[in-house]
């Protein structure tokens, strides 16, 4: 049996409920400076210098408010018997303090340490290992967490920033169940890509003509519910069946974009590869 080198010794002692504590721990027992001889903790610097000028902070007087209604309490948290779901609002509760703590420093109030960037690399470093990342909603002063999914990322590189933003909102975990907002992110990504789906690329066209055809047919770019006389069989479908066409509508649209690009991708490197004397095949 082969030797296995220190780190990948360590890599495989990297426990998720573990690592959850440790994050916990972190986040509650950092300090920092905040006067000449005063220390904050992370919540009280939010609370007393940074909440009142977040875009989300809704009537909210303070984070004990939020952690309530988010039903964090730090004393009954035991990272083993956590659920994947509660993990990620704790994390994403963690994450948008910290960014706040970053981006609504009035006056120099306090100065970021390294307690703060080692609190949110171990962050990173666990959605990782949960195949999460963070999406950062800059306009709206969030911090989400959504699931890694290499073609939305892939799509929403060559996108417009609205509809960047519509591709990757749309696999957070808040939306699941929630059809309108759901209708309204694949309609906002459909008027970017409307002319690419009009002049499908020959080999590809039915893959397109398919994507079209779930548009018109879903309640997305029609009403297909409630028309006079309407017999569009979406009518009968329940919200989860309706859903899960959504979904499928979402994941051919990322192909086709995908396969248009690399198309013309495969163009570009075929003249390269022509400009080559006596390139290998």
């Amino acid at each position: 049996m082969q030797r296995q080198n220190i780190f990948e010794i360590l890599d495989s002692k990297y426990k998720i409920s573990k690592e959850v504590g440790k994050i916990i721990k972190l986040f509650c027992d950092l300090r920092f400076q905040t006067g000449y001889d005063s220390v904050s903790s992370i919540e009280q610097i939010i609370d007393n210098s940074c909440l009142v000028y977040w875009k989300q902070r809704k009537s909210y007087l303070n984070c004990q408010e939020i952690r309530e209604d988010l039903e964090i309490n730090y004393q009954l948290l035991i990272p083993e018997r956590m659920s994947k779901d509660s993990i990620i609002t704790l994390m994403e509760y963690f994450l948008n303090m910290l960014n706040l703590l970053a981006t609504k420093n009035n006056y120099n109030y306090f100065q970021l340490n390294q307690g703060y960037f080692i609190l949110k690399q171990n962050i990173m470093l666990l959605l990782d290992h949960l195949n999460l990342e963070q999406l950062i909603v800059e306009q709206e002063e969030k911090t989400l967490i959504i699931p890694k999914n290499p073609a939305a990322t892939a799509v929403a590189e060559i996108s417009t920033k609205g509809t960047a933003l519509a591709i990757l909102k749309y696999n957070h975990a808040s939306l699941k169940g929630d059809l309108e907002s759901k209708r309204s992110l694949l309609l906002s990504i459909y008027n970017e890509y409307e002319p690419l789906l009009k002049t499908p690329l020959e080999q590809y066209k039915d893959f397109y003509k398919k994507v079209k055809q779930l548009y018109n047919n879903l309640n997305i770019r029609h009403n297909n519910t409630t028309k006079k006389d309407n017999k569009n069989t979406v009518i009968n479908l329940n919200g989860k069946e309706l859903e899960k066409w959504y979904d499928e509508l979402y994941q051919l649209l990322l192909f086709c974009v995908l396969i248009n690009d690399n198309i013309k991708r495969k163009k570009e490197v075929e003249e390269f590869l022509k400009t080559i004397k006596g390139a290998k095949e």
